[in-house]
């Protein structure tokens, strides 16, 4: 178990504030969207598939816990890790970080779904693709 990698890196543009100042919860969640084709690459799901439409991680479960508040001009970066894997799919847990505080500003948790795009159908996971998976698996306690 290696835990958790960095899945995303950026910073909070004016435009994604609310007229409250604060980042608006639609863009926390592109974040994790950014975050999730960045751990398809890393556990083996070639490009070329995602782009071309073919075989993608796609979401089938969320829950998120908003903890901290970013503004304009924040640095903030993704870190994800695997709690678990079945035949077809991976729970993968997200933290969203201030970069220049370190506070965990966002948590996610989202179950995703290995599918086949065409047949719009869950497909199994490789083998090469659950070796890789060992390398980013964390324990719900690293979770929490």
């Amino acid at each position: 178990m290696s835990g958790y990698a960095e899945t995303y890196r950026g910073q909070v543009l004016a435009s994604e504030c609310n007229f409250l100042g604060h980042m608006n919860i639609q863009f926390y969640a592109a974040r994790v969207s950014h975050a999730i084709w960045s751990m398809s690459y890393m556990i083996g799901i070639p490009a070329e598939d995602i782009k071309g439409g073919k075989k993608a991680l796609v979401s089938v479960r969320q829950e998120i816990d908003f903890l901290g508040e970013l503004m304009a001009g924040d640095i903030l970066h993704m870190e994800t890790g695997i709690l678990k894997t079945t035949n077809k799919t991976l729970t993968l847990h997200n933290k969203l970080i201030n970069s220049a505080t370190g506070e965990t500003v966002m948590t996610n948790e989202m179950t995703a779904a290995y599918m086949d795009v065409s047949l719009r159908k869950a497909v199994p996971l490789t083998s090469e693709m659950r070796a890789n998976i060992e390398n980013f698996m964390i324990t719900q306690e690293a979770a929490t």
